[in-house]
């Protein structure tokens, strides 16, 4: 499994997320920071994971009203890498960068990402995203990576 928390992406992975953070921001990418997990980050984090969050941070890119967060989180057995654009407070964009699984892989095609646009921390989006058979475990990484984003957004426009 490939770890988010070191950052390791094979090359062509890394191609990958460098073309769609140049789509993203027309070229202009800023440089990436991060937003440190400590505290009730970190609890608030655990309990939208359903587990406890051992990641020490997160990274982003932030420019022209949007950010853009790359989170990895488990399918059935390997990690999909999404990123997940919000501007707004509310879902610009979901994209499937790297999808690692055997089965599954329609969560990466528009129909499937484009239920999430719109949505944001007041509603009850997540009804609302339709399943996929045989893919389960993948739609349901999708659902937390986009409920991880739209939480560490709204910690970002808590501190500013």
């Amino acid at each position: 499994m490939i770890s988010s928390a070191s950052w390791s992406y094979t090359p062509t992975e890394n191609q990958k997320i460098k073309t769609f953070l140049a789509q993203v921001f027309q070229d202009d990418v800023p440089k990436p920071k991060r937003l440190w997990v400590k505290g009730v980050i970190k609890e608030n984090l655990s309990q939208i994971l359903n587990r406890p969050e051992k990641k020490l941070n997160y990274r982003y890119w932030q420019a022209q009203g949007k950010t853009v967060w790359l989170l990895d989180e488990l399918g059935k057995e390997r990690d999909i890498t999404t990123a997940v654009v919000i501007k707004n407070n509310q879902v610009h964009q979901v994209k499937v960068v790297v999808y690692r699984e055997s089965r599954g892989g329609e969560v990466q095609v528009p129909w499937f990402t484009e239920q999430f646009v719109g949505a944001n921390q007041q509603q009850n989006w997540q009804k609302h995203i339709d399943s996929i058979s045989g893919a389960t475990l993948s739609v349901n990484a999708l659902k937390k990576q986009t409920e991880v984003a739209l939480y560490l957004d709204s910690v970002l426009a808590e501190s500013s």
